[in-house]
């Protein structure tokens, strides 16, 4: 699967075993590409849990925005893993399989309050169009009681999932 062989569950000692028994507790189980970074390096990995995890129970944008949002950009920037990946959360979600494979032309339609849509939406227009986005789309933000820093949030993390995402394609094999 991998270039490099991770260091799986099964195998792990000391805080490598306990990092991963933090991420079964968390997900039910311990995704192969997690096991790849927590080998290469267990502090960025850590990291990685830890604002995945404020992300979460992030007081304003609700967990269920976020493998919409991660599959829109798996899907755009051809990550084949991630998008699998996300697939199958979003289908255990029961969303219907034809607005997961077309969600790129039909993100207005994801089952979501529209203030999450909006933010969603407002985020990839800034990771994606960055020239066209401006004041305007923040002020649309703040009059549907979104702060700065909740736009923030939500751009770096997607930001961050572009950047773990073309790391996991560079080690598949």
């Amino acid at each position: 699967m991998f270039i490099i062989e991770p260091i799986k569950k099964e195998e792990a000692t000391g805080d490598l075993k306990a990092l991963y028994v933090m991420i079964e507790k968390a997900l039910g189980f311990v995704p192969p590409h997690f096991e790849l970074f927590a080998t290469i390096d267990i502090d960025a990995m850590k990291d990685f849990m830890a604002y995945n995890q404020y992300m979460m129970t992030h007081s304003k944008i609700q967990k269920e925005l976020l493998p919409f949002l991660r599959l829109y950009i798996a899907h755009k920037e051809c990550r084949s893993y991630c998008t699998h990946f996300n697939t199958q959360i979003l289908l255990k979600m029961g969303i219907a399989s034809d607005l997961i494979s077309d969600l790129e032309n039909r993100i207005e339609e994801i089952p979501l309050a529209n203030e999450q849509k909006s933010l969603l939406i407002k985020v990839l227009k800034a990771l994606y169009k960055p020239q066209e986005f401006g004041k305007e789309d923040l002020v649309e933000l703040y009059e549907q009681a979104w702060s700065d820093k909740d736009f923030f949030d939500l751009l770096s993390y997607a930001s961050e999932f572009t950047a773990k995402s073309k790391m996991i394609e560079v080690y598949l094999s």
